[in-house]
């Protein structure tokens, strides 16, 4: 994959890319495994250094016409109050575009924080 500091809109056919923001976090994004999905998948530390990227990303995400968005969390390594503030906006907009935002995955110490602020629950996936 390719290093760029834009993401790209996966929706519109292009091939998965990361975005790096530096050496604490890189974000992949994909098409997914179903028509108007996108796959992102942040991986290290989401802070309020990085936050700001991994917001970058899913906004433009969810301005790409996409339907669905999955957060996959399993390469988190830590996620903080910066971090949750940007999921629950991303999922306050998704929701009012229409648009399904889930996470998944995550260590025990994420799946915690995430947990604790019921953002767990509000982006869980159908039957879950």
């Amino acid at each position: 994959m390719e290093s760029v500091r834009d993401p790209f809109l996966a929706t519109r056919g292009a091939a998965s890319r990361r975005i790096v923001a530096d050496d604490l976090l890189s974000v992949d994004v994909a098409p997914g495994s179903a028509d108007g999905m996108v796959a992102v998948s942040p991986t290290g530390e989401i802070d309020c250094v990085t936050a700001p990227v991994l917001r970058s990303v899913l906004l433009q995400c969810l301005t790409s016409g996409c339907t669905q968005i999955v957060v996959d969390l399993a390469a988190v390594t830590f996620l903080n109050s910066a971090g949750l503030t940007v999921l629950a906006e991303a999922h306050h907009r998704a929701a009012a575009d229409g648009i399904h935002l889930e996470l998944r995955g995550g260590s025990r110490t994420v799946r915690r924080s995430l947990q604790i602020t019921r953002l767990r629950v509000l982006m869980a996936s159908p039957g879950s």
